[in-house]
Parts: C-alpha cells; structure tokens; sequence
C-alpha cells in the first residue's frame, strides 16, 4: 500500500552572481518511507515560480538525488526579489503520491549597470543675484543594481572653470557656489558626471548636461563715460542751444540697461537735459555780465530696472565765457557849454565818458566831425577834449562837436558836443566863472547806475564760496537727495525662531516657517535676498530667495539626522552689499516610519519530541530605529498552534504542550514584531519572522501491522518455497527507529512449516504440505524496530490448508482405436458404441472417470455421457 508522500530535502542554496556560468548550484535528494516499488521516485521538477525557465533539475548516479542547474543567463534586475521555485517528487506507487517545496533562490548582484540619469541634458535658469549656495535644481540619478553597486556619486567635470557651481556628490543637488555675475558670463554648460561604488575595476558611470542661464537682474548702476566734465560755454547764446552730451552706460540688459537722464540740481540752474539722449541744452539767454558765470550741474543717470531703479551721479561744470556783446554808452549826451576865446591853447575843456558792459572791455573815444580846422582835440584814451588853436581867429560863434566811443568792435552812438565862443566875460553867462574858463550842461544818461547795478548783481551772484553754501548763503548747486540714498544699514532678522520643530513624515512642498528680516535702507540698498549658507548637507530644505519661506524639497528621516543646523544669511543688493547671519536649528521629531527589523528573520531548530513544557527552543530579537513609544516592541506567535508560546516581552520561544513527531514533524512558526506606535487613526507597524522548528525522532512509536489476524488459504500441494502471504509493517518513527524486522514468535512458525523473510515480511512454504496431516497452522508474526531500546508488536496468521486432488494415475482405454458403427437412418440417441476406461487410483473421487469427446467428430453430431456411451444427437 503507497503510504507516504515522497520528503524533499534542499540544502541551503547559495546565492548566485547574475551572469554567471555557474551550472550546478543546488543539491536536491528525495527519499519515500514506503516499500518496494511504492518507495521509488518517478520524477522531480519545477512545477512554479520560474515561469521563463531559467532553472532545470536533473538527476545524478545516486538514487533519490538530483541538481538544479541554471541553463538560461540570469538577471538580477528584472528578478530583484530572486525565484521561489516550487518542487513536486512524485513517486511510483500505486496510486501515486506526490508532495511539493517551496525553495527560495536569490540572485547576487553584479555591478552590470551603469548609472542613468533620468535626463540627459537639463535646462534651468537661475538669477544673477542669487546667493551662494542657493538650490539650483536636483539632478536624479537611478542604478538598476543594489548594495553599493548601486550607491552613486556626482561630480562635475567639466564647464565649471571657475568654481561658480557645486554639486552635492549624494543628494545631486546643484547649487551655486558662488555670486553670479550675467554681464561677466550668461551661460554656462556643466558635464555632471555619475560614478557608482562598485568595486574598483568594474565601477561604472554616465553623465548629462546641464545648461544653466544666468537671469539678469537690475545689480549694476549706469556708468559715465567720465565723472567730471569741465565745459566752456559762450553767453548770449539762444536758449535750447546745445552746450554738451553726456554718456552713461549700464551693463545689464533689456530695460535694467535702458537709461534716462536728469539735472538733480536743487535750485533751478538755466540748463535742462534731453531725458533719453542726456544732450545738455540751456533753457535762457546766458549773461556773463549779470549771471553766474560757472554753473555745477547735478547730472543723474538711471535705469530703468524692476523694482527699483539704480542710479548715478556725475559733476558737469559749465563756465561761461564773456563775448563783446554790449556797446559802450555814454554816461552824459547832448551837451552844451560856452567857452572864452581867450582860453589857452591845451586848456582841457571837457571830459567825455562812455562805460561798456562788457567785462574787461576798454573804451577808446574817435572824433567824428567839428575837428577838421585843429581847434580842438579830442584823447582817444581818457576822452579829454582840449583847445588845440587861438579861439579868437575862429569865425563862428558856435562849433559842434560829433564823437563816439568804441571797444574795438562795438560804436557807442554819437554823442554831439554844442560849444559856444563867448568874447568878454559878460557874456559868459551866469554859470561861467573866469576861474573855469568854461562850463558845459548835458543830459544824463543813468548808464553808471546801471553799470553799479549790474556789477553789484555780477558780484553776488558769482560771490566766492557760494557754491559750498558759506557765508550763510544758499547753495545754488546743491543736489537733490538721491532717491535711495546710501547703503548704511544692514539686513536685521525679526522674530526669527529660536527653533523649528517638525515631523520626519512631513510632505513634500510643505512650508515650516518664514524668515522675516528688514533693512532701513530704501531701494535695493533695502532689497533683501534669502539664502541657506551652510547646514544643508542633505539637501532637504529651499528657503526662497525672495520672500523668505522657508520649506521641505527633500525627505527627512530622523534616523538618519535629527537636527539640522541652517545657517541663514540675509543679503541685500546694495553696493557695497551687506548681509547678516544666524543660526536657525531645525529638530526632526520621530514619526512611527520604521518596522520593527529581526537581527535574523529565518532561524531553524531541533527539538526532540519528548522535550518537556517550557523546553526554550529561541529567544527572537527586533529592533526599532524609532524612538520612545514608536520603538517599544511587543512579541507575537500568527501562526495557530498550541504546541509554543512566544513571551511577547522577551520574544522567548517555548513548548507548551507535548510534541509528536509523527503528529507534525516541521513546524513553521511565524513571529511578529510589532512596535508601540498604533492609534486610533494609524495602524501599529509590524514586522515577520520565519522560525522552522524541526521535531526529532525518538523511538516512542511501536511497529503497526497494516492489517491483523490475518487467515489466509493455500494448496496442499504448492512447492516449498511458496509465498504465503506478505505481513506489512509500518512504524511512524523515522530514521533506525522506522526500520522494521520481522520473525515469528515463540513457537509461531507452524511447527517448522513456515519461514519469514525479516526485511520483507514475506511469508513463505518451509517444506510440502498435507491436508490429511494438518489443516489448519496458526502463526504468530513479531515486527521489532531497531530503535533504542527496541519496540515491537505482534500479529497472528491463520494458514488454511485446501485440500488438493491426488490421482496419482491416469485414466486408460483398453486401446488407442476404438472403432464404431451405426446406420444412417437411427434417430437421435441411438447408441453408437460405449467406451471404457479405467483408473488405477483408489475407489473415491480420484478413481471416478468422465468422459467428453475432444475432436474429430465433425460438426458435432455425437456426444458422450459419464457411462461412455457415443450417441448421436
């Protein structure tokens, strides 16, 4: 009878290298209890888990053993988890019986993939004020192996001459390592290079680009071709006459570099400027005479960046240069004067005097007529009219005079001189005095008192010291207060935290705090930039360069760091720029993340089966990277059995009720770790270990006859030798102690008729046997087992003796031919002829003779009865 299903037994698999040419890897040997041809193995294959046929078993010269082969290439990567390859042994019994192991294979990896970066070239921009160490984007990087050879670092290797950019080798962050400048280089084209850690010799590596745009921004002021320009500019010349063009460039681009202009004089000054081509034009009629005669304009250059506009400032002086634009004028016109003509020859008479406006003009006098007979004579220097003849041989009584004044360019109008030649002094007049000699009335002009007022207006407007605002007067050229003024003050943090706490499990994109900061300047003296200058190594925060928000790009793991010490600077864009730094602590709270982990997840064990309650087979150990209640690990036994306990504090696996090996022999015992950090929204977190507890033998289990009190029949006349019957045996123990042998018991042998094969149990003749003698053996059959000590049990044989014919002679005719006759015409049953034939044995059934006819009668028309009548039919 086929009573047991074949036992698989594997030795541990070792792990195997992807890619090998390794053949045999595995021994595998099936063995079945049963006997005979029941015990044989028909067949072992793979019935599952390796759908692509990767492995194959064969057979080896060794009974019951076999090898499992790889004949296809393996891959690790598309089989990371390895192969549960499920055995069947089928043996050849009757019904066959099968049975089924699952053995796991795992794949040991290669370094045989390079690193991949998910794209080959990147394309960010980032702006030229951006501090150092700002984010710039995340370069992610896969290896399909495992373990270190798939531990990958980056490095840049190329377009990074001047140290501008850095990348962190395990996170591949890139950030900037330096201030970025767009006007000294715009683009920038890095080769970022990936390295795995595979052993040296077989470390692979890849690499993409990454193209970086550096983003102008509004961080250069415009620039003057030159900072001071001294020009010279003629007066009188027509207002929005062009007197210069000044120049201002700027090194950023697009509207940052547009320029527009103005005079950021505080008083008005008589000059304007074309806004967008900075031509410097006069507004009125320039005087050198009446107005200031050097002017310091306030030029200003802006830009017209977002959101504030930078500017600069340059001195123009413009001096003005005197022009003979003003003739001379006479201070007295129309004169009229009597003169004696006894007055002498040489008696200066009058004195002429004509004033130009002109600054540093010299006036010289010309006659134009009344000077033709000599009588008098006019001093082209000082304008003294003198008698240059004898009065008394003049024939008229009146002379007029006609003269001008000139500065070598410009003619004073003519002034007209009516002299009178009196002869005595009576007629002299009441205004002539004999000591004068002669008098002369003419019509003031007011040209002196203008000549005062105008000096006096020249010397206060151009009084020195004026331009530096001394002497308590104002200053003319003061310059309108920059709209920004300087960068005096520095960045200051406010209320910035003392600490930040978070979660590890916190999301992605979340915001933990902002960073608020001032800075009492105005413009981008005032402008504020945010960066995280050290502290970041994992590359897990991004605090926005604008606005100061603080949050999480990357994911945190207390376990791996529990504290991150940000150093936070604040920048602002003024020239020279200044920034302030502080240290912002960042604490990792623990999140029940991690699952418990066993320090060995397979164990497997012997015990025997008599081992007593409270036998200790292992003692489990978990551990929990978490923290306080989350890391608290409490000990549990899934798997449904009453046979052992685990102490959920001690994780101590124990019997607790008696063990039968032939009950269970393997007891597959899953464990669990669970730890502390279940509520009611969140599920503890748990962990499995696979305890295989095998159950030895002991010889506690007695041979069992399949069937008992066997009765059995057999011949009298079967040859010695003969098999009687097969007893089968069947002990539930294993090893030694499930060999079984068989012999009779005391005085069980039939008295010497029966013999016992001690293996088999077969049962045969031991010598002949008669029915006449003994009809009935009654055997008694002992199957010991070679355990220790030994057991037995015991069953009966009833042997029935059949009893068997014994003629020992055969029945003879008187002869070989026996001839016969009948005629045509009898009818049916008619006799033909009888036979005789006699037997030798002794009267009684063996001496009785039948008869029937075995051929030759044709289509059997005759037929014989017991007597040995022939009849027809």
């Amino acid at each position: 009878v086929n009573l047991f299903a074949p036992d698989i037994y594997v030795q541990a698999l070792p792990d195997i290298l992807e890619n090998s040419n390794t053949n045999i890897f595995g021994i595998v040997r099936v063995a079945d209890k049963d006997k005979g041809v029941h015990g044989q193995i028909k067949s072992l294959d793979i019935v599952d888990g390796d759908p692509d046929g990767h492995f194959r078993i064969k057979p080896t010269d060794r009974p019951g053993e076999y090898v499992i082969e790889v004949h296809r290439l393996l891959d690790r990567e598309t089989a990371p988890a390895g192969y549960n390859l499920t055995l069947r042994a089928v043996d050849r019994g009757v019904p066959p019986k099968q049975s089924y192991l699952v053995t796991p294979v795992r794949l040991a990896d290669i370094n045989d993939n390079a690193p991949v970066f998910n794209r080959e070239i990147y394309e960010v921009s980032v702006p030229e004020t951006s501090p150092p160490n700002t984010p710039v984007i995340r370069l992610k990087v896969t290896d399909r192996d495992e373990g270190k050879n798939a531990k990958v670092f980056l490095e840049i290797v190329g377009g990074n001459e001047g140290g501008e950019f850095r990348v962190n080798p395990e996170t591949g962050m890139l950030y900037t390592a330096v201030p970025l400048d767009a006007e000294l280089k715009a683009f920038y084209t890095l080769t970022v290079s990936a390295i795995d850690q595979g052993n040296p010799g077989t470390r692979k590596q890849s690499s993409a680009k990454v193209k970086i745009n550096v983003q102008d921004t509004n961080d250069n002021d415009p620039i003057f071709e030159t900072a001071n320009l001294t020009i010279y500019v003629d007066e009188n010349e027509p207002a929005g006459t062009s007197v210069t063009k000044v120049t201002a460039r700027d090194k950023d681009l697009g509207e940052n570099a547009y320029i527009s202009y103005s005079i950021a004089n505080l008083n008005d000054v008589p000059f304007d400027i074309d806004h967008f081509s900075g031509t410097v034009r006069t507004s009125k009629l320039l005087d050198y005479e009446s107005m200031r005669r050097e002017y310091v304009l306030r030029v200003r250059a802006s830009d017209w960046g977002l959101p504030y506009r930078r500017q600069t400032e340059m001195q123009l002086v413009i001096k003005l240069r005197d022009v003979n634009d003003n003739r001379p004028q006479f201070e007295r016109i129309d004169c009229m004067g009597r003169i004696p003509r006894y007055t002498p020859i040489g008696t200066e008479i009058f004195t002429l005097s004509a004033l130009d406006f002109d600054y540093g003009s010299v006036v010289t006098y010309r006659l134009l007529s009344g000077f033709e007979d000599g009588c008098f004579n006019l001093d082209s220097v000082t304008g003294i009219i003198s008698v240059g003849c004898d009065l008394n041989d003049v024939g008229v009584e009146q002379r007029e005079l006609n003269v001008t004044a000139t500065d070598g360019t410009h003619f004073a109008d003519t002034a007209r001189i009516q002299i009178s030649l009196v002869r005595n002094r009576r007629n002299l007049g009441a205004n002539l005095k004999a000591e004068d000699g002669a008098t002369f009335e003419c019509r003031e002009t007011g040209v002196a008192q203008r000549l005062t007022e105008l000096m006096a207006a020249a010397e206060r407007n151009n009084m020195p010291g004026r331009e530096a605002g001394v002497s308590g007067a104002a200053d003319d050229f003061a310059m309108m207060p920059s709209r920004y003024g300087e960068n005096v003050h520095a960045p200051e943090f406010v209320d910035l935290p003392l600490e930040v706490k978070i979660n590890e499990s916190i999301p992605l994109g979340t915001t933990i705090t902002w960073i608020k900061a001032r800075d009492r300047d105005l413009g981008y003296n005032g402008k504020l930039v945010f960066g995280i200058s050290g502290g970041d190594d994992d590359s897990v925060f991004r605090l926005d360069p604008d606005n100061g928000e603080l949050k999480i790009i990357g994911y945190l793991d207390r376990e791996r760091q529990d504290e991150y010490l940000l150093n936070i600077t604040v920048y602002d864009l003024g020239k020279p720029q200044k920034s302030i730094s502080k240290i912002l602590p960042i604490t990792v709270l623990d999140e029940n993340d991690n699952v418990p982990k066993f320090e060995k997840s397979l164990a497997s064990f012997r015990v025997t089966e008599n081992a007593i309650n409270g036998t200790i087979i292992f003692q489990v150990k978990a551990t929990d990277a978490d923290l306080g209640q989350n890391a608290k690990i409490t000990y549990s036994l899934v798997t449904d059995t009453r046979d052992f306990r685990v102490d959920p504090e001690t994780g101590v696996l124990t019997v607790v009720a008696p063990l039968d090996r032939e009950r269970q022999e393997v007891y597959e015992l899953k464990i669990r770790a669970t730890d502390g950090g279940g509520d009611q929204n969140t599920p503890a977190l748990y962990s499995d270990a696979l305890v295989r507890v095998t159950v030895d033998d002991i010889n506690d289990n007695a041979p069992a006859f399949s069937v008992r009190d066997l009765t059995v029949r057999i011949r009298e006349d079967v040859p010695r030798g003969t098999v009687v019957t097969v007893v089968s045996a069947i002990d539930l123990d294993s090893g030694t102690s499930s060999e079984i042998v068989y012999s009779f018991g005391e005085n069980g042998d039939g008295e010497g008729s029966f013999r016992i094969d001690k293996q088999s149990g077969t049962i045969r003749t031991a010598r002949m046997l008669d029915f006449e003698e003994r009809q009935l053996h009654s055997l008694l059959v002992k199957a010991i087992d070679r355990g220790t000590p030994s057991l037995s049990s015991e069953t009966s044989v009833l042997v029935e003796v059949i009893d068997v014919n014994e003629n020992r002679f055969a029945p003879q005719f008187e002869d070989y031919v026996l001839t016969g006759a009948i005629a045509e015409n009898k009818p049916p049953g008619a006799q033909v002829m009888q036979v005789l034939a006699k037997d030798a044995d002794l009267p009684g059934p063996d001496s009785r003779v039948t008869y029937s006819i075995k051929g030759g009668d044709g289509l059997g028309i005759f037929t014989i009865d017991n007597e040995g009548r022939l009849l027809p039919i």
